[in-house]
């Protein structure tokens, strides 16, 4: 009703205060429900992206707390299809020219989440990759005791019989000397020695390592079976924990990946990427029958986006492999940062 009828009709005093809360009364729900239907769809836009978020939570340590471990997408990223478009591409090739036999690899934004596979349902040997989790054991362990980092061990070469022999080796700790179990560490995330692994292994507690995986969510392995394998995604939660230091706390997570950036192995995906370029990384290797595997994963800490790659190979020259290697990271590295 406009406001010149109100007075044209000389209403009184009460009256028109009556009509004019009755129009405040009818304006104010009538703009209560325009943007009531505004807002609505945003609200179910939202929801329905939670609806797409999967998380992994430890289930198993706490009795009444859930952690957050990890929080996937529940679908791969549509702003990475170009590079996993060209990563494809170069897999066919490197296979259908023999380089390979067969790769997969797992791609992740740091910074969005934002992700991509290829091949992400094979598996593989995890090989010297075991030796994150192992890693990642001990510290965790150094949690409840601090003391134990500085417990000495010692090898015994005479003693040990059927070490895994190694293309690619460092460093390597010597028989008969004392080592303390944090410079244990350092020579087998950061020179992936397998003398020194072998003493950190013998001292692990078997049920609590496994526990790492359960936790994780993953197949927990039979440290007996030597055919246990992993797929890239997988293997690929392993550094992202300890990125988002979401299992350790945050200065162990931050120390074990000060242990991988130091990785001796510069083969892969080091390779063809600015020598000053940080990577947490750690590579594995397998020889299986008449194939041969290779692998590595690392955090590339570019400083436009961070970004996490793993790639397993599966091939009969550990040299062709660790260029194929070599060649996706210069892919990834060219799309993301340049």
């Amino acid at each position: 009703m406009p406001f010149t009828i109100l007075f044209a009709k000389k209403l009184s005093i009460f009256q028109a205060f009556a009509v004019l809360t009755m129009l405040a009364l009818v304006m104010f729900f009538g703009f209560k429900m325009y943007f009531e239907d505004k807002i609505e769809p945003t609200a179910t836009a939202s929801s329905g992206t939670e609806a797409q978020l999967k998380s992994i939570r430890n289930m198993s340590s706490y009795k009444y707390a859930r952690p957050l471990i990890a929080v996937d997408m529940s679908q791969q990223s549509i702003e990475l299809n170009p590079i996993k478009k060209s990563l494809t591409s170069l897999i066919e090739k490197e296979c259908s020219d023999g380089n390979l036999f067969q790769a997969s690899l797992y791609l992740r934004d740091m910074q969005t989440g934002e992700w991509a596979t290829v091949n992400e349902d094979l598996s593989y040997h995890p090989g010297s990759l075991i030796k994150v989790p192992m890693l990642i054991y001990y510290l965790k362990e150094s949690e409840r005791d601090p003391s134990i980092l500085d417990k000495q061990l010692t090898y015994h070469e005479d003693k040990v019989k059927g070490m895994p022999a190694q293309t690619y080796s460092n460093n390597s700790i010597v028989s008969d000397k004392p080592y303390t179990i944090r410079e244990l560490l350092k020579y087998m995330a950061s020179y992936s020695d397998n003398h020194a692994t072998f003493l950190l292994n013998k001292n692990a507690d078997v049920a609590s390592f496994q526990k790492i995986f359960a936790d994780l969510g993953l197949t927990v392995p039979d440290i007996h079976d030597t055919n246990y394998s992993i797929t890239v995604r997988d293997y690929s939660l392993f550094l992202r924990v300890l990125y988002n230091a979401t299992y350790l706390n945050a200065q162990n997570s931050d120390l074990a990946l000060t242990l991988l950036t130091e990785s001796s192995f510069k083969e892969g995906l080091a390779k063809e990427l600015p020598a000053d370029m940080m990577i947490a990384r750690k590579f594995g290797e397998m020889n299986m029958q008449n194939k041969r595997e290779l692998h590595e994963s690392g955090i590339i800490y570019c400083n436009k986006t961070p970004y996490l790659v793993t790639v397993m190979t599966k091939g009969y020259n550990p040299a062709n492999q660790a260029s194929v290697i070599s060649k996706v990271s210069e892919m990834i590295y060219k799309y993301l940062c340049i």
